[in-house]
């Protein structure tokens, strides 16, 4: 408790220091740690009162483990022909619910992780006009369809089944985008330092990855995968030959990025002889095999919905076909150059994705300590790995394996877990994954982490507390900034974390953590740091005495309480006549849990000079404080 202007004349007496803090100490022990704490986050909404209060009164979380609240895909959305000068009012629905998650958490006394969503991937209802006004603005399939017949023919599929194109050369999408992503930003900043204490983290964009939705997980290579745009397709060739956005010597806007083997060998008259002679390909001209366009027609070159045609935007003749035009390979060919190569491009875009959002949280100025991305780590899906050949058919279809989620220095490498329980076997993204994130030497987070999901259908039973322990414990163990437990309440039955045996072992997870930071020492062995801002005041409310008050905080600039530590055992009170008096046990003279104390034997006319200091669990103190001194009259 910080004391208020406009107290009672306090005088303020010189510093004290005592022996240093190692003559109260004993052999072996060290100081109190100041957290780098593990955010323990339920995917749960802060609103629900009733859950967080339960979850509070039976989970207890202390000072290396702190207690937060995530909700997942918070979609900011700007109206489909609205742009930078609108977006900050055009957000404001994105604003009013964030706000009210906040609100609710800082009641609530727990923490919020954010995870915001683009609407490309997910949330695909958001630029459902961007699609209809150009199917350029769609991921396109390898067989240039946005969805497979049967999907197409179903009311609305365009918010179900397809996902908008990556693509930076789908520029009217790409500007209503970065409006609200900078808009965004700038919001989520301002809430950062109105809330530091609150708003923990964010990340972004959430699962950012191509469309899956004519998977055949029976498959080792899918038939059919993403993103054939002509957008897309435009931009491949000039990440090759580092023309357009990517050259080098005129564009401030993607300086570097791109191919970086590419570039002049790839350009003038003998670049598409060299090019088809170094992947051997036998391309007559750089333009487009399939809807071929020029840049700046980005209006008029559109294809609208009603132009769209299922099974048929794949011509051999016509205006939007040119033979011995440019085009990626059609089928997956691990190995050939080509197919590597676009396969690199299309992770790349992937990447790009997540990489232009960061650099708005940059220029927002958001902490890179409080922000993550999202990713489907496609190499370490169901066990896999990068050596697996084949690898898992959604690594091929989302084309974002974990190197996209790698945004650093603008913040933290985060991505989605399931450890998935199938009938006498376990297809575990954890195996591999937990060592390659560790071993990138960077902050990272686990962000939807289930240790055993229950697939639908299988009747597969829960695995002991022991078991499901031994998992947390082992993600734990890899050093996570953060990890978001998928989810309190989850009506499929798959991941449901309350009234199971997940709930018992995050309980017992959560008691073995919470008092000791990872590799350090045990609450036994931590002494208290000092207190600090202690004030005293004379107190005539209270009928006389004085009134002692001090920081409630570990540390004045840090969030954490003296409650919050569970090696805490209280504060011991001393007082004496005159300035540096010695603190013995004849002049202590009360204990308290507490951030305040009432001296109510302090006599009128007397001079008094307090000091304090915090005690562990086993009373072994931490250094005394500085002095103050009080005149009563």
């Amino acid at each position: 408790m910080k004391r208020k202007k406009g107290a009672l004349r306090v005088v303020a007496a010189t510093a004290f220091c005592l022996l240093a803090a190692a003559a109260w100490a004993f052999p072996g022990q060290k100081e109190l740690a100041r957290p780098t704490a593990t955010i323990i986050s339920i995917e749960h909404s802060p609103t629900d009162t009733a859950a967080v209060e339960y979850i509070k009164n039976n989970i207890q979380f202390g000072l290396y483990a702190w207690l937060s609240f995530s909700v997942t895909h918070v979609d900011p959305v700007l109206a489909w022909g609205l742009g930078a000068a609108e977006a900050d009012a055009g957000i404001q629905s994105f604003k009013t619910s964030v706000d009210s998650y906040i609100a609710a958490a800082k009641a609530a006394g727990v923490r919020f992780h954010l995870v915001i969503c683009s609407g490309l991937a997910r949330g695909l209802w958001i630029y459902e006009a961007a699609k209809q006004e150009d199917v350029r603005n769609c991921q396109w399939y390898n067989d240039n369809d946005i969805a497979s017949a049967a999907q197409a023919a179903q009311p609305g599929y365009l918010n179900q089944y397809v996902f908008a194109t990556f693509s930076r050369y789908a520029v009217k999408m790409r500007r209503n985008l970065s409006a609200k992503s900078r808009a965004a930003m700038a919001f989520i900043k301002k809430r950062m330092d109105e809330e530091p204490d609150t708003l923990a983290a964010v990340s972004g964009w959430g699962e950012a990855e191509m469309n899956f939705n004519r998977i055949d997980y029976a498959q080792a290579y899918p038939t059919y995968f993403c993103d054939y745009s002509p957008f897309a397709v435009m931009e491949f060739k000039d990440w090759i030959r580092h023309t357009l956005i990517y050259d080098d010597r005129f564009s401030k806007l993607f300086p570097g990025q791109g191919y970086a083997a590419g570039g002049a060998r790839y350009q003038g008259a003998d670049g598409l002889a060299n090019f088809n002679a170094d992947f051997g390909t036998s391309f007559a001209t750089w333009d487009l095999k399939y809807y071929n366009w020029q840049v700046g027609d980005w209006d008029g070159g559109a294809i609208p919905i009603g132009s769209y045609v299922q099974g048929g935007m794949m011509p051999d003749s016509g205006p939007h076909y040119i033979p011995g035009g440019f085009d990626p390979p059609r089928r997956i060919m691990p190995g050939d150059k080509f197919w590597d190569l676009w396969n690199l491009f299309r992770e790349t875009m992937v990447r790009n994705l997540l990489l232009d959002l960061a650099y708005d949280a940059q220029k927002a100025g958001l902490d890179p300590e409080k922000w993550f991305t999202h990713q489907i780590p496609g190499d370490y899906l169901f066990g896999t790995n990068p050596a697996s050949e084949p690898k898992n058919t959604r690594y091929y279809t989302s084309a974002s394996p974990f190197w996209t989620a790698d945004v650093r220095p603008y913040g933290g490498v985060g991505a989605t877990v399931y450890d998935v329980k199938f009938p006498g076997w376990f297809a575990r993204t954890s195996q591999y994954f937990v060592p390659a994130a560790e071993a990138l030497g960077a902050r990272w987070a686990v962000l939807e982490y289930d240790a055993e999901s229950y697939p639908q259908g299988y009747g597969v039973a829960q695995s002991s507390v022991a078991v499901i322990l031994e998992q947390y414990n082992r993600i734990y163990s890899g050093g996570p900034s953060l990890i978001n437990f998928w989810r309190w309440v989850d009506w499929k039955g798959e991941s449901q974390i309350y009234g199971t045996n997940k709930e018992a072992a995050l309980r017992a997870f959560v008691e073995g953590i919470r008092d000791s930071p990872v590799g350090a020492f045990s609450r036994d062995m931590a002494t208290p740091p000092g207190v600090e801002e202690l004030a005293a005041d004379p107190d005539r409310a209270a009928g006389g005495g004085v009134r002692l008050t001090w920081s409630e905080r570990i540390w004045p600039d840090a969030p954490w309480k003296w409650s919050d530590w569970g090696g805490f055992g209280g504060f011991e009170i001393y007082r004496g006549g005159k300035r540096e008096f010695e603190s013995r046990a004849d002049n202590m003279i009360g204990r308290t849990r507490e951030s305040e104390f009432l001296d109510r034997t302090a006599v009128q006319g007397e001079v008094y000079y307090y000091k304090i200091r915090a005690v562990n669990a086993r009373r072994e103190p931490g250094p005394l404080s500085r002095e103050a001194a009080i005149p009563f009259q």
